[in-house]
């Protein structure tokens, strides 16, 4: 379907260096289409018997509408036609207006389509366009009436030709300063360019050093997590190595059956130390690739990692899953994410004094992978909750807290994992909901 801006931009793309081009293919596309219109229609009155023109006038209104639907076409064929297209415009105008000024003696107003020509020129072509159209309408109009009986007196003649020239030269100062105009528009779209790239890039680099900072953040609590979990297992090691010394020191030997029972613990032990490395690391191995992979394994995987943590707190967690939900994401910053959201959960929990739980939920409809996590908080201050999201804002300042989490969990999910990330309170406390296209 051939539709307005398609017809008069002759279906060509233009970047914001061309928007003066732009407008001109529009006005010229306007005109063209005008011509076509108002010609077809001059010759059909006369052969109608409407407005009588003279058969040879009809019949070159019908061929300046053909020579400019000919230039429409080739101007949506030839981008840089341009130039050509606007001089044969031209041209067929003076030789249209030429037989109108020669065989419509009866129209006292037809010298006043050179005028119409002269705008035309100087708005769609440019200077030397209007100068070349000024000196041929003057020539045009002196030859013709010098060789035609035109019906005009030599006072008509002379004030057509002069107006031309206070037209010449009123139109070209006002072309000069559209044209200062239109190059001051390139030179300011060329900086606002540059500033937007700059801006863009600022902006770019501002998310990754906060998303960095948040990593750093959360990598510090890893720590603190993997210090936890390691201090007991590393006590027992102390503790058994301290009676073995303590065994051989006051019986001069030891049993080998109780050497080997003691060894044995301190191996569990490592290999508890060992599994505890091996669960964190896939929270630091960030692959930047899409892959698909079992969505519940993976929230399974992070509460296994959260377990100490909330039996610490004692904080039921309830965990409602689809089995072998697939999704095809990033594995690991998906995985952070709802690892921070249990964590922000726990953190809230921590200081209830009764009911101290949280529900996570994985479920799929067509289109959606869905993620949700609630507990039994009371949920988050209104005034607050649509600032939630923003950067450096934190409800736990005195907890050190940094205000990046919540903000780099909504970036993630939506310019990396392409989805959504969502809060609302509900009776029993905040509910946060991951969506993410399947």
């Amino acid at each position: 379907m051939l539709y307005l801006d398609n017809f008069l931009e002759s279906n060509h793309p233009f970047s914001d260096s061309e928007l003066p081009l732009k407008f001109k293919f529009r006005l010229m596309n306007t005109i063209m289409g005008i011509i076509v219109f108002t010609a077809i229609l001059f010759g059909t009155l006369h052969y109608v018997g409407v407005a009588p023109l003279g058969n040879f006038h009809a019949n070159m209104n019908f061929a300046f509408a053909a020579v400019n639907l000919l230039l429409i076409v080739w101007l949506r064929r030839n981008k840089e036609a341009y130039e050509w297209v606007v001089t044969l415009m031209l041209l067929s105008s003076l030789a249209n207006f030429t037989s109108a000024l020669i065989k419509v003696t009866h129209d006292e107003f037809r010298i006043m389509w050179f005028y119409i020509a002269l705008f035309l020129a100087f708005f769609a072509g440019g200077m030397v366009h209007g100068y070349a159209i000024a000196a041929l309408s003057i020539i045009i109009i002196f030859i013709s009436n010098t060789f035609f009986d035109l019906h005009l007196s030599t006072l008509a003649i002379t004030t057509a030709i002069t107006g031309i020239i206070i037209l010449t030269i009123t139109v070209q100062a006002y072309t000069r300063k559209m044209l200062d105009l239109e190059q001051a528009l390139l030179t300011l779209n060329s900086t606002l360019h540059s500033k937007v790239e700059s801006a863009v890039e600022e902006v770019r680099q501002k998310d990754k050093m906060m998303l960095q900072q948040a990593r750093l953040a959360q990598m510090g609590e890893m720590i603190a997590m993997i210090a936890h979990q390691w201090r007991q297992p590393l006590s027992s090691i102390s503790a058994i190595s301290a009676k073995l010394q303590l065994t051989i020191a006051i019986e001069r030997g030891i049993d080998m059956a109780a050497l080997t029972h003691e060894l044995q613990n301190i191996d569990n032990r490592v290999h508890l130390l060992s599994n505890t490395i091996d669960d964190f690391r896939n929270f630091y191995n960030i692959n930047n690739k899409k892959s698909a992979f079992d969505l519940s394994k993976t929230i399974q995987q992070t509460i296994e990692v959260l377990k100490p943590a909330t039996e610490n707190a004692q904080i039921t967690l309830h965990y409602e899953n689809s089995l072998s939900l697939f999704v095809n994401s990033l594995e690991g910053e998906l995985l952070q994410v709802v690892m921070n959201l249990i964590k922000n959960a726990i953190d809230v929990l921590k200081e209830c004094e009764t009911d101290r739980t949280i529900w996570i939920r994985t479920y799929q409809n067509s289109r959606n992978v869905f993620i949700s996590v609630e507990d039994s908080g009371g949920g988050i201050k209104p005034e607050i909750i649509e600032r939630i999201f923003d950067p450096y804002f934190s409800t736990k300042k005195e907890k050190n807290g940094m205000g990046l989490g919540l903000y780099m969990s909504q970036l993630i999910i939506q310019k990396h994992c392409q989805g959504s990330l969502e809060v609302e309170n509900t009776s029993r406390g905040a509910h946060f909901s991951i969506c993410l296209p399947l």
